[in-house]
């Protein structure tokens, strides 16, 4: 296999994207392989998004948003240049309920793309791919990146994360 420098820049950002941030952040979601159109996810237990308290089962909500997230990368990662791919149509067929106390994992994988849509499959499951908790295939829609200011965006996700690059509240409310 021919090595791919896009992929080779692209692997560390979109890493550092979806578990450094946002919702994948707060997930605590870790992605073990990043390949053009293939993403793997570990989403590790935590009780924070227990659905139902006496069984300890992760909430739905969790699942949908593991393999929105794998879709939706695995779909950047076929884009010819920098850019967000939004999420058109999800559907999701639950199979059964994730066992407590386990990590789910999760894959996703571009099956076809057309001008502009990106199509997707998703799968989430526990202790055996054969038996999955749930399943997806999602559509996403191709963005032109010259709308997208990535610079702005970068600077202000370091701005947030590094110290000297916050002001202080006095320059915010208009000070010097």
């Amino acid at each position: 296999m021919a090595f791919d420098m896009t992929m080779a820049l692209f692997r560390p950002a979109l890493k550092y994207a979806m578990e450094k941030n946002g919702h994948g952040k707060t997930l605590g979601l870790k992605m073990t392989e990043i390949n053009r159109g293939e993403i793997s996810l570990v989403f590790p237990y935590k009780e924070e998004v227990v659905g139902n308290p006496l069984t300890g089962v992760v909430h739905g909500g969790v699942i949908v948003s593991l393999l929105d997230t794998a879709c939706g990368s695995a779909a950047m990662t076929v884009l010819k240049t920098p850019a967000v791919a939004p999420t058109m149509d999800l559907r999701l067929d639950y199979m059964h309920p994730a066992e407590p106390h386990k990590p789910i994992y999760v894959e996703a994988k571009v099956y076809r793309q057309t001008a502009n849509v990106i199509f997707c499959r998703g799968l989430a499951w526990q202790d055996d791919k054969e038996n999955p908790i749930a399943h997806c295939v999602a559509n996403f829609m191709k963005v032109d990146s010259k709308s997208i200011n990535f610079s702005a965006i970068a600077v202000t996700q370091l701005r947030r994360l590094m110290p000297w690059g916050q002001r202080s509240s006095g320059e915010q409310e208009g000070g010097k």
